[in-house]
């Protein structure tokens, strides 16, 4: 039997309307991230899972609270977001520069002393397999995550050894993701964008 894997992205932080790379920091997320939470919540089909994690990163905690109330998530670290180090909390002009640091951050060029995507690709897949193995060992057949946009893309790229460039054509708006599917043997086999059935 197959294992279906949600990702959702935490909902609009003060960080993302910053223009902010926030990374680990622990930002909150904006009145407006969530309003717009209890509207998905209400109008996009979330795939019932058997079993919920979260990054530990407030955002994604508030997130999976809004989304699945009375699921407490099983936090994990493995899925925080990409760790810029020096440059946490480092806030970009604009949208198209932020564009512009992850078309070079994409090639494996830092652009100070950050995780790599290659780093990022390694991290997340092998805690995405991790906990899909260990849910298949219990029994189940789907979970959910709720995480962070660049450590979901970067994870989707190297669970079905995309491109890396790949990771900029994804888009991941905030409270939606991916719906992962894992043959018997748990290897992807597919993946689709989250709310478009």
């Amino acid at each position: 039997m197959s294992f279906i894997l949600t990702l959702v992205r935490h909902g609009e932080s003060e960080a993302n309307v910053r223009h902010m790379l926030s990374g680990w920091l622990d930002v909150n997320l904006t009145d407006k991230g969530r309003r717009e939470l209890e509207i998905l919540r209400n109008t996009v089909k979330y795939p019932a899972s058997e079993i919920y994690f979260s990054s530990p990163l407030k955002r994604c905690i508030e997130t999976s609270h809004i989304l699945f109330p009375d699921i407490e998530p099983i936090v994990r670290d493995d899925f925080r977001e990409i760790n810029f180090r020096s440059m946490e909390g480092w806030i970009l002009s604009s949208k198209e520069e932020i564009d512009t640091y992850f078309e070079s951050w994409v090639e494996d060029e830092p652009y100070i002393d950050e995780e790599t995507i290659s780093d990022v690709m390694a991290r997340g897949s092998e805690a995405i397999l991790r906990t899909v193995r260990e849910c298949r060992d219990k029994g189940l057949h789907s979970a959910t995550i709720v995480m962070h946009s660049g450590i979901m893309r970067s994870s989707v790229v190297a669970l079905f050894n995309l491109d890396k460039s790949a990771f900029l054509e994804m888009s991941v708006p905030n409270g939606l993701g991916y719906i992962l599917e894992f043959d018997d043997d748990l290897n992807p086999q597919s993946y689709k964008k989250l709310g478009e059935d």
